[in-house]
């Protein structure tokens, strides 16, 4: 959707916005990113990615190239992003493949940083591996609540945080069943619902659970009707819709569907992705984008500067 983007550092006029086109694909470039985390900025009409490689925020210019408006030396994989309140929200985390990795911080690392989103500014930076030290850490993902409250899910740790806008972060859970089931992710995708609960993917329990926010130990795994495969990136539409990334064999992009609260499910679509290791999405003026940073490639040892953003049609 690179047609739409504004580049510049003020926001678009409505008319303007309103008259760019709504592409259905777009082919991106950026210096060997490999983008994992997407978040679209209202304000400026743009989409923003992260890297695994380099731990840089970026913003998405009209031709599909990138210009770098965060890069902060304590990043190291940027992995979810969000938007809120013109402030741009990183999960930083290290699997071992950053050029800033270390052996003091693969497996290790865990925070969220907080950048002006005009600027790129530091706002500030919030240490999450420090509230448990003794376990193994990933930061993966990040959702806002309306009062600005930002939940981070740890893949390793079995955690997921709390950080208010003011005041301290803290430990809203951390329980067993978000660990990794064998290899792979636990806790990964997440989103806060305007029920009172969070839905967090599971990956390699290829689960989704509900944490109702008032009382975090009731924590209980959703019931579906069919299996969900591993979810990645998860995207709420309205209280009743879920959209998920299947992004293990299956390649495909799940719409699940509730009726009671998310206590159970039912896959409503499965939609094959055309583009390989898709990992989350963001929803922009023109609709649901879904990033695929070819991490396919990097994760095979190589590496490129390209990046794909689709545009979801179910």
């Amino acid at each position: 959707m690179l047609a739409l983007i504004a580049v510049a550092a003020v926001p678009v006029s409505a008319s303007a916005t309103e008259n760019r086109p709504c592409p259905d694909f777009v082919l991106g470039n950026g210096p060997t990113l490999h983008p994992e985390g997407i978040a679209y900025d209202g304000r400026r009409d743009r989409f923003l990615v992260g890297s695994v490689t380099h731990g840089t925020v970026s913003a998405v210019q009209p031709d599909g190239s990138t210009r770098t408006l965060v890069n902060d030396p304590r990043l190291i994989t940027t992995m979810g992003l969000a938007v809120d309140r013109g402030k741009v929200l990183a999960v930083n985390g290290d699997i071992g493949i950053g050029d800033r990795s270390t052996p003091e911080t693969i497996g290790k690392t865990s925070g969220l940083g907080i950048y002006d989103a005009h600027s790129g500014k530091q706002i500030r930076y919030v240490d999450l591996a420090a509230l448990d030290p003794q376990r193994p850490h990933f930061g993966n993902d990040v959702a806002v609540a309306p009062d600005g409250t930002a939940y981070v899910t740890d893949s390793r740790s079995g955690a997921i945080y709390r950080v208010p806008p003011y005041g301290s972060p803290s430990i809203l859970i951390r329980d067993d069943r978000l660990m990794p089931a064998g290899s792979g992710n636990g806790a990964n995708g997440i989103v806060w619902h305007p029920g009172g609960f969070l839905l967090v993917a599971h990956s390699s329990g290829r689960s989704l659970w509900r944490i109702p926010l008032r009382d975090p130990a009731n924590l209980a795994q959703v019931t579906v009707n069919e299996p969900i495969g591993a979810l990645d990136g998860l995207l709420l539409t309205g209280t009743t819709m879920l959209d998920g990334i299947d992004n293990t064999s299956a390649n495909r992009v799940l719409r699940l569907h509730s009726t009671d609260g998310w206590h159970t499910a039912t896959v409503k679509s499965s939609l094959p992705w055309p583009d390989p290791a898709p990992t989350t999405m963001a929803r922009s003026r023109c609709g649901t984008y879904v990033l695929t940073g070819r991490l396919d490639q990097l994760l095979s040892g190589t590496r490129t500067d390209e990046f794909r953003l689709r545009a979801l049609r179910f």
